[in-house]
């Protein structure tokens, strides 16, 4: 007698991808509850906020100016670096009174943030007047009684060029003699300045020239060998240090001459929110809503099944993403976002003919507002843009899990 033994891989396969799906889906739900502190003894899934990160100060600036032109532009250049640094709320504006000598503008920039406030300072207090200078003659740099003297302006002879000769400074990380990495201000010309630039440092080769930053000046042996790039080094080492150091040098050329005259701490704005509670709340009415599109049998019970897994699903796997990688968020925008996804979900299920232009449409709606906007319009944008592309996935999986289950 035998014994027949029948084993179906494509059920079995079938089963196994089920039983993964419904584990991954469960883990995502849990790991994204409130009040989940922990779910396992050696990782914590906490929904890291913003609230206390937040910190608020006034900075006034005194311009050398009183034309209207040049305030302006100063202005526009101190918001756009601080836009570029992603600060969530920017004021600036022109006091009526000017300081007691007449000739110059105050100028109040006020500030609330959850970046690093040295870095911000950094961003509106330097003017980052930028020049290309050569060491004097008369100077040593090795000399023991001034062994500083490489580091001041005052030590170095200007050659015309500055920071207005270069379409941009790219910062990037090169290798070193010693075979590590560290972190470079490239200085590319203008295409028609190059010619001249490399005459420039062709005269100078095996000398001392430097960056004069503000009357700071980083200091450039010039090798005696042909060069195809001016790299300056630089002497930072974290990723936002040297965020900021790349929009100084690349957000405008502030030619007005001004000084901090005094900065002060204020209460930050703080959006706060109960997001535990409005958590409950619209998943109370998320599930009532998609009840009542059944009984009213305004769309059918598997579109109804489809969208409903697909809005937990793309809810769920976004806020353990940010539990699990850490990522600090605004809570007030969470309903925001929550409401969006649902309004977006039950837009593509009962659009499935034009499904593909609105996922582009609203991916280019967002990168747009992304680029134009700042802020928290940024912020939103920016976890739209992913969203979008999460609820397309969560929709397709959502659909082959419900005919899955058909199936068994």
């Amino acid at each position: 007698m035998k014994l027949k033994f029948n084993f179906d891989i494509k059920r079995f396969v079938g089963y196994l991808s089920l039983i993964i799906a419904t584990s991954f889906g469960i883990t995502a739900i849990l790991i994204a509850l409130p009040l989940t502190e922990k779910i396992s003894e050696r990782t914590s899934f906490d929904l890291i906020t913003k609230e206390n990160q937040y910190w608020s100060r006034e900075y006034v600036l005194e311009l050398q100016t009183t034309d209207t032109k040049d305030i302006e532009k100063v202005r526009n250049i101190i918001y756009k670096r601080l836009k570029k640094f992603k600060v969530e709320q920017i004021e600036i504006a022109k006091l009526k009174e000017l300081s007691d000598t007449g000739n110059t503008t105050l100028l109040k920039v006020t500030i609330n943030t959850t970046r690093d406030p040295n870095l911000v300072k950094e961003l509106i207090a330097n003017q980052f007047q930028v020049r290309i200078v050569t060491k004097k003659e008369d100077i040593d740099f090795f000399d023991e009684e001034n062994q500083f003297a490489h580091l001041f302006a005052e030590n170095y002879d200007p050659t015309g060029w500055d920071r207005s000769n270069f379409r941009n400074v790219h910062i990037t990380e090169l290798k070193t003699t010693n075979n590590t990495y560290s972190y470079f201000a490239i200085f590319k010309p203008w295409v028609s300045k190059q010619a001249d630039f490399n005459k420039l440092l062709d005269e100078h080769k095996g000398e001392y020239m430097g960056i004069d930053t503000d009357g700071f000046v980083t200091p450039y042996l010039v090798p005696l060998e042909e060069q195809s790039v001016f790299a300056i080094p630089l002497s930072y080492q974290y990723e936002e240090e040297v965020e900021a150091i790349d929009i100084l040098y690349n957000s405008g050329i502030i030619s007005t001459n001004y000084t901090l005259l005094s900065e002060t701490d204020l209460d930050p704005h703080i959006i706060k929110i109960n997001h535990i509670g409005i958590s409950g709340g619209f998943a109370i009415s998320l599930l009532l809503t998609y009840l009542l599109l059944v009984l009213l049998k305004h769309d059918t019970i598997d579109d109804v099944k489809r969208a409903f897994l697909a809005s937990i699903l793309t809810i769920s796997v976004y806020l353990a993403f940010l539990k699990l990688f850490n990522i600090p968020v605004d809570t007030f925008l969470l309903p925001i976002i929550a409401i969006l996804i649902f309004l977006l979900i039950k837009t593509l299920v009962v659009n499935l003919d034009s499904v593909f232009y609105i996922e582009i449409g609203l991916i280019l709606l967002f990168l747009i507002v992304k680029i134009l906007g700042y802020g928290y319009i940024e912020i939103l944008a920016n976890h739209l843009i992913w969203l979008v592309v999460l609820s397309k996935l969560t929709l397709i999986s959502s659909g082959w899990y419900l005919d899955k289950i058909k199936e068994v």
